[in-house]
């Protein structure tokens, strides 16, 4: 497994309507920027796996593309497809992680 994860907008998808979603998790990337990527096959986005804040990005870019008709792929930065389901469950065994440490960090406050 590779350790980022990117997503990529098929060529011929309505760069109007993706551009506004894509600026929303990443506004530094012009409409040029964002409008070449597309027609070059390449990422509009991609984070680190380790990247709990990145894998929210990219799942909810994901999810906000699908739901205008756009069909978004996901890919790992050495170019094999994944799928949505595995970010999904990485972020919850991320928020996992978080919970079990604030009510550790919780316990030992009260302990002291």
């Amino acid at each position: 497994m590779c350790d980022s994860v990117g997503i990529k907008i098929p060529q011929g998808s309505p760069i109007a309507k993706c551009v506004p979603i894509i600026r929303k998790f990443n506004p530094s990337l012009s409409i040029s920027v964002i409008r070449s990527r597309i027609s070059n096959d390449e990422y509009v986005l991609s984070y680190d796996y380790t990247d709990n804040d990145g894998v929210k990005c990219i799942i909810s870019c994901y999810e906000q593309l699908i739901k205008i008709g756009i069909q978004p792929r996901l890919f790992e930065l050495d170019d094999e497809e994944c799928d949505i389901e595995i970010l999904k469950n990485l972020n919850v065994m991320y928020d996992e992680i978080s919970d079990e440490i604030d009510a550790e960090i919780d316990a030992e406050d009260e302990g002291e």
